[in-house]
C-alpha cells in the first residue's frame, strides 16, 4: 500500500507518514521514485518499536475529550477568542465610518425625524378642506371641482418638498 493509504490505515494524517518514513522509522518502506510502498503489518511493528509501543495501535484523540464537560459550552481557545474580538471590532469600525459618512444614522434621530414630517404632513392636508370648500362650494360642473381638488393636494404635496428635515 502507498502512503497515503497507510496514513488512513494508522488513522494519522499523511503528513505524518511522510515524518515517520523520512526519519528512517519505517525501515521496511520501499520508495520507487516519489512514491512509498509500504507493508502495513511490518510497518506496524516497526513503527511500534521506533515510536516505544508494544503492539498497541495508535487511536486519534479528539478535541472534545480535552474539553470540561461539565460547563454548559465549551471554552474557546484563545486563538479563537481572537479571531471573535478582530471580527467585532471590524464590525464596529465599519459602523462608525457608515456613520460618520453619513451613510448610517441612529434610529432615535431618525425616529424623531420623521414624527416631525409626519406632523407637517398632516397639517398641510387637514387644511386642505378649510382652503377649497367656499371655493368647490360655488362649483356645479364636477370637473372643475376634481381639478381645484387636485391640484390642491398637488401644492401641499409639491410643499414637502421644502421641508429641511435635517
Amino acid at each position: 500500500m502507498d502512503a497515503k493509504a497507510y496514513a488512513i490505515h494508522r488513522k494519522v494524517s499523511g503528513a505524518m507518514v511522510t515524518k515517520y518514513l523520512q526519519n528512517g522509522m519505517i525501515p521496511s518502506a520501499k520508495q520507487v521514485g516519489r512514491k512509498w510502498y509500504i507493508d502495513p503489518e511490518k510497518a506496524d511493528q516497526e513503527l511500534n518499536n521506533a515510536l516505544g509501543r508494544s503492539g498497541e495501535t495508535l487511536t486519534k484523540i479528539k478535541p472534545k475529550d480535552y474539553i470540561d464537560q461539565s460547563q454548559k459550552s465549551p471554552m474557546p481557545s484563545l486563538a479563537a477568542n481572537r479571531a471573535i474580538k478582530e471580527m467585532y471590532a471590524a464590525r464596529l469600525q465599519k459602523l462608525e465610518f457608515e456613520e460618520r459618512s453619513k451613510k448610517l444614522v441612529p434610529f432615535d434621530e431618525l425616529k424623531l425625524k420623521l414624527s416631525k414630517l409626519h406632523l407637517q404632513v398632516r397639517d398641510n392636508l387637514r387644511t386642505i378642506p378649510d382652503r377649497i370648500s367656499p371655493i368647490i362650494a360655488a362649483e356645479t360642473d364636477s370637473a372643475k371641482i376634481h381639478s381645484i381638488i387636485s391640484s390642491e393636494i398637488r401644492e401641499c404635496l409639491e410643499g414637502l418638498k421644502t421641508i429641511d428635515i435635517s
